[in-house]
């Protein structure tokens, strides 16, 4: 029987850029990840300071490899001094019929319940609480007519920010409550044995809350270029591929009014609404030659077996063998503004000269992994020196290659009108020679690994009228393992248990959103697919205006499949989503808006029965198709 371990690190190389198995963080950090950098002057940024919205710090940026470095002192401070940004957000969510109506009974032990939706029904529509066994079943099952679920999460993400001189400073970022679901920890008996509280029904309190701390680096200018070392968050472009879950230049179909370059603030842009993000222990170098910034990193993605030896009083674990290591070496080479003085000449050019500009980079990773062990606990840090004599290893023999190209355009005709456009295409080619379990050396699986996409958002604004078009395209396969969170999520093999020899099922970052519903969660992000969305939006006051939000946005999303094989309905339309969002607030101090969307699913999305010519799905006992499906989120944000 394969152990954990060893297959989520496979999973993790096979799956670079969260592309195969669950492109969330950990796996996601496999992605082409540029450094949020400022290498330029010290001052980078200040020239853009009037435009900058209030509270902007140097976070991730749209193309950004650099790490910001350290502005002078503010005038009446010295260093080190102290400075904090962050955000708080509330999100209330409603969902009706996430499940697609589908709760369909399956064959197959390992599928209770089976709906080509991530989201799981309601617990009401599950077969325990509707068979005849269950003597409740009258009260607690389908005669409940229960379809929707609701609920409410929060975040509070600190940024503090250590200036220790002009060229040194240390960086952390915070999580508290991250996306802490409200309800969840609930003070009875089950959560502390309190005899005092028997009944959840009887509950006065909460249980504590927890902090997670997702990023500390230290930064240094030199005069030869900035080194950044520590855990941080990795971005590239628009976040197809490596996306830090910070700040970024669009806020769905509306680019940033006032960015010229240089760092974001962690919740610009769609920055508050991010939920995942690629955090990296990385050692990274970035300088600039000829006006072309390069960045040159190593990625520590896995180190493999550890030994903490008890006995030691240090506490510091050892690597126990070189081979098992995930290894990644990236380079990346673009050209944007990142200087004071470049930030100042784009702003010219566009709204002095009114000159057309072009942004662009590439972005390259290499990654390696020679063998494997058979590690019986959930992460290396786990084991100690008594676990030597269990681990056993395996050639793997594995590598993978990521090319990543970005380019953003932006022409402003007039005071009053823009036109932006940006794009990123991602190329991913790997092998592994030897995929299977540990210790059977019969069964040899050598997998080979090609997959692509790519994202193209662009926008139209003239004085309050915004006019967005959003495309996208991901490759697929036809495994019929679909989605991310779903029941068909079945990585290195087929839905049916068959090994899956050619990967090419790309998987866009889970950050990336262009809808709310079908990509967001029933699907769980843009995979095998094609989409377009226009968007039409309006404010009360001119994109350019400062300060004052007020306005709506409608939007319609089409989406199909690149490979309708590899769909739970083997169908070639997954579906229409419309959109629907109003807001206001205040321009980076505080925000409220409300989304209802609304989706219309394909045939892509139906559950395929036993005697369906489409071919049965998972062991589906019956054949049920996707009904449709709507969801309400509000979002209150406050920022800093």
């Amino acid at each position: 029987m394969m152990t954990v371990a060893p297959m989520l690190r496979r999973a993790a190389l096979v799956a670079l850029t969260a592309s195969l198995l669950l492109p969330n963080a950990a796996i996601a950090a496999a992605g082409p990840t540029l450094l949020d950098v400022e290498v330029g002057d010290a001052k980078a940024g200040a020239a853009a300071a009037a435009d900058a919205p209030a509270g902007a710090t140097p976070t991730s940026a749209a193309t950004s490899v650099l790490p910001a470095a350290a502005p002078a002192a503010p005038v009446g401070r010295s260093y080190p001094y102290v400075e904090l940004h962050g955000y708080f957000r509330f999100r209330p969510d409603l969902i009706s019929n996430g499940h697609l109506g589908q709760a369909v009974s399956s064959s197959l032990p390992q599928y209770p319940v089976i709906t080509a939706s991530s989201i799981k029904p309601p617990l009401s529509r599950w077969p325990q609480n509707n068979d005849a066994s269950n003597g409740f079943s009258a009260k607690v099952g389908n005669a409940r007519e229960e379809d929707s679920v609701s609920g409410a999460t929060m975040r509070l993400r600190l940024q503090p920010t250590i200036h220790v001189a002009e060229t040194v400073r240390l960086r952390l970022t915070v999580d508290v409550f991250d996306n802490y679901t409200f309800g969840a920890n609930p003070d009875y008996s089950g959560a502390l044995a309190r005899p005092d509280v028997p009944l959840v029904a009887f509950g006065m309190s909460t249980t504590p809350g927890s902090v997670r701390v997702v990023e500390a680096y230290g930064e240094w200018k030199t005069l030869l270029g900035l080194i950044r070392v520590g855990r941080q968050a990795s971005n590239w472009g628009l976040g197809v591929l490596a996306n830090g879950g910070m700040g970024s230049t669009w806020d769905g179909g509306r680019p940033l009014p006032h960015f010229y370059g240089g760092n974001l603030g962690p919740a610009a842009g769609l920055g508050y609404d991010a939920d995942f993000g690629n955090y990296s222990d990385r050692a990274a170098f970035v300088t600039k030659v000829k006006g072309t910034y390069v960045a040159a990193f190593w990625d520590f993605i896995s180190q493999g077996s550890l030994a903490y030896d008890p006995f030691r009083v240090d506490g510091v674990a050892y690597d126990m063998e070189n081979g098992d290591d995930v290894n990644q070496w990236g380079l990346a080479i673009f050209r944007k503004p990142v200087s004071e003085e470049e930030i100042a000449e784009r702003r010219r050019d566009l709204n002095d000269l009114r000159k057309s500009v072009l942004d662009w980079g590439f972005y390259g990773i290499y990654r390696t992994q020679d063998l494997d062990t058979n590690a019986t606990k959930a992460a290396p840090s786990q084991h100690d020196a008594t676990d030597a004599p269990k681990l056993t290893l395996l050639p793997r023999n594995a590598w993978v290659f990521a090319g990543d190209f970005w380019a953003r355009f932006e022409r402003r005709p007039s005071l009053s009108t823009r036109i932006v456009a940006e794009a990123e295409a991602v190329y991913l080619r790997g092998h592994i020679e030897d995929a299977s379990p540990i210790g059977d050396a019969s069964t040899q699986k050598t997998k080979e690994i090609e997959m692509w996409g790519g994202a193209l958002k662009s926008a139209w604004q003239s004085d309050n009228i915004t006019v967005s078009f959003d495309a996208g395209v991901a490759s697929g396969d036809d495994t019929r393992c679909f989605g991310v969170y779903g029941a068909g999520n079945c990585g290195l093999d087929t839905a049916s248990g068959d090994p899956n020899k050619q990967i090419t099922g790309f998987k866009f970052h889970r950050n990336y959103r262009v809808d709310s519903l079908l990509f967001r969660d029933v699907i769980g992000a843009v995979t095998n697919t094609w989409y377009i969305k226009p968007t039409f939006g309006l404010t009360r006051q001119p994109w350019y205006a400062a300060d004052e939000l007020l306005g709506f946005d409608l939007g319609v999303l089409h989406a199909g499949a690149m490979n309708a094989e590899g769909t739970p309905g083997n169908g070639s339309t997954l579906g229409t989503e419309m959109e629907v969002r109003a807001f206001i607030g205040a321009r980076n101090l505080y925000l409220a808006q409300v989304t209802f969307s609304y989706l219309l699913p394909g045939d892509a999305l139906d559950v395929i029965g036993a005697n369906d010519s489409r071919g049965q799905w998972l062991g589906a006992t019956q054949t049920k198709p996707a009904e449709n499906a709507w969801r309400l989120m509000a979002r209150m944000v406050l920022m800093f």
